[in-house]
């Protein structure tokens, strides 16, 4: 991998941003981060990362600043606080942010960003390739980037985008990149509900998991997400977390915002919220999506039968 020529720092190093912070690493020769939480700093440290005392520091000494934060709030924090990125950004900095939130939250980032100078783009990721969404599209450099930005800061940014990961769109102006990816979350969460329902009867009437994707694979019924990340994880017995089910909750209430700020009826994406309120509600938050096949097995009091496998 040719090395980046840029300075990049990366705020934000939960499970997948410090997934990201690794490959900067191995891309470029100056990398510093930040984090709220020292320990995750620490850790970055070990890898070879150049810890920070704040995300001002870090954006002063950066010229791209990757961004990977769970929420509108911790990003707005993040960029507009006394301590924040866009208080040390120097004007011609660009603000790569992967962060999903709200279409309205990043164009006053973006807008925010403009009054400095600072170029901003709101650029959400997707897992790309089978298998590959969350930690492990971020681990393996599969994910898709969807952004919203101006053209400019987006060539800028590509080198970057580029050692994170496989495929990048330039949607559109601020805040389109994070349009298409609460779309894109809104039809992923209603197709683990709509699997996770089918196979809690199928469970009912004495089929596996592993017997109904056989048959799906040559159905209508098939799925990119039901036959290569959902049920994949379910018969190895991995629930780990890829998605969590509370970041797709979180993303289904953005959906629904979206939807009001348009006047379009969203009736499904409702059901889905109520669905993953109640997964919440029961200690579900921190599993992965997947787990709402043996959540609605449970409902039904059928337990999903065991695999030949």
């Amino acid at each position: 991998m040719r090395k980046l020529k840029q300075r990049v720092g990366q705020v934000g190093l939960g499970s997948i941003g410090r997934i990201y912070a690794r490959h900067l690493v191995d891309a470029a020769d100056d990398v510093q981060v930040f984090d709220l939480d020292r320990t995750r700093v620490e850790a970055a440290e070990r890898d070879g990362a150049t810890g920070a005392a704040s995300a001002r520091d870090l954006a002063a000494a950066s010229e791209v600043v990757v961004v990977s934060l769970p929420n509108p709030p911790a990003v707005e924090s993040a960029f507009l606080g006394t301590d924040g990125i866009l208080a040390g950004a120097e004007p011609g900095t660009v603000v790569l942010d992967l962060s999903t939130v709200s279409p309205d939250t990043s164009r006053r980032m973006h807008a925010a960003a403009a009054e400095r100078g600072v170029g901003y783009l709101d650029a959400p990721v997707s897992g790309g390739a089978p298998m590959n969404g969350g930690v492990e599209g971020a681990a393996a450099r599969t994910i898709t980037f969807m952004v919203g930005g101006d053209a400019d800061a987006y060539a800028r940014a590509e080198p970057v985008m580029a050692a994170l990961g496989t495929v990048r769109f330039h949607i559109g102006p601020s805040g389109s990149g994070s349009a298409i990816k609460l779309i894109s979350n809104l039809l992923s969460g209603v197709y683990a509900l709509a699997t996770a329902e089918a196979f809690a009867l199928g469970a009912a009437v004495g089929l596996s998991p592993e017997r109904l994707v056989e048959v799906f694979q040559q159905t209508d019924a098939k799925s990119y997400f039901m036959t290569d990340y959902l049920v994949p994880r379910l018969l190895r017995g991995d629930l780990d977390p890829g998605f969590s089910v509370a970041l797709q909750l979180k993303d289904h209430r953005l959906a629904a915002e979206l939807g009001h700020e348009h006047r379009v009826p969203l009736f499904l994406n409702q059901q889905a919220i109520q669905l993953y309120e109640l997964m919440v509600a029961q200690g579900r938050a921190d599993r992965d999506v997947t787990d709402a096949l043996p959540f609605f097995a449970e409902q039904a009091g059928r337990p999903l039968p065991a695999s030949s496998s």
